[in-house]
């Protein structure tokens, strides 16, 4: 009886059919899966669903002929802050090693603060990251006054054109000023920096501003008379 027993183990112990049952039941699946890639819309999101469309790019809110522009602005106000920097510490380092300040840091570094900020309001706007408070608006999204919130935007962005017209306007006798009187800073016979360019690029960048925020404002009136219905 026991000797029976023990040899009919042997002979399902050497069963390979037996043996690999469960895993010749899954191991094709297995093997399957091993090595092959998910497609990045299944990982973490149960079988086919598709992942939702990608938002645009945020310099889609300006003009198409704007746009390139306010991008190339975007990237001289970059490269000044880089030139910036490295003015600043030619001048800290020639005071610490050779009591040599490099003449007109101070010049360069104010009028250059003032340039970023115009090279770069007209990306900021049309990038929709110009600094604001959104706790209003936000709360009305969410209780669902879509009307009011549009309106509200409307008139953010009509603000804004307005504004950047008004400095715009300005910028034009100082402009015309700066050139026709030559007018500088810095000091006679040590450095001397003409203020024209500064105010050419102040203009400039008001004006991207001013033009920006008319695209989004004329944006926000369709879509409060029932237009597209994107926030901005």
């Amino acid at each position: 009886m026991g000797s029976g027993a023990r040899s009919a183990r042997r002979a399902g112990a050497g069963d390979p059919r037996r043996l690999h049952a469960g895993h010749a039941r899954r191991g094709p699946a297995h093997r399957a899966a091993v090595g092959r890639v998910t497609p990045r819309k299944d990982r973490g999101r149960g079988g086919d669903t598709p992942r939702p469309a990608a938002p645009a790019s945020p310099e889609a809110a300006g003009p198409p002929v704007l746009t390139p522009v306010t991008t190339a602005m975007n990237t001289v106000g970059a490269l000044l802050v880089l030139g910036m920097v490295v003015i600043v510490n030619i001048d800290v380092f020639g005071r610490w090693l050779a009591n040599a300040p490099l003449a007109g840091t101070l010049e360069l570094t104010e009028m250059g603060v003032v340039a970023v900020v115009y090279l770069t309001i007209g990306h900021a706007v049309a990038g929709r990251r110009l600094t604001r408070s959104d706790a209003a608006l936000g709360l009305l999204h969410r209780r669902g006054h879509r009307r009011t919130e549009l309106a509200l935007r409307t008139v953010f962005n009509a603000a804004g054109a307005t504004v950047f017209t008004i400095i715009a306007w300005g910028q034009l006798p100082r402009l015309a000023d700066a050139w026709n009187y030559n007018y500088f800073k810095g000091n006679v016979g040590i450095f001397t920096a003409p203020t024209w360019p500064l105010e050419a690029i102040m203009l400039t960048g008001a004006i991207a501003a001013a033009l920006h925020f008319a695209a989004l404002t004329v944006r926000r009136a369709r879509a409060l008379t029932g237009g597209s219905d994107d926030r901005t």
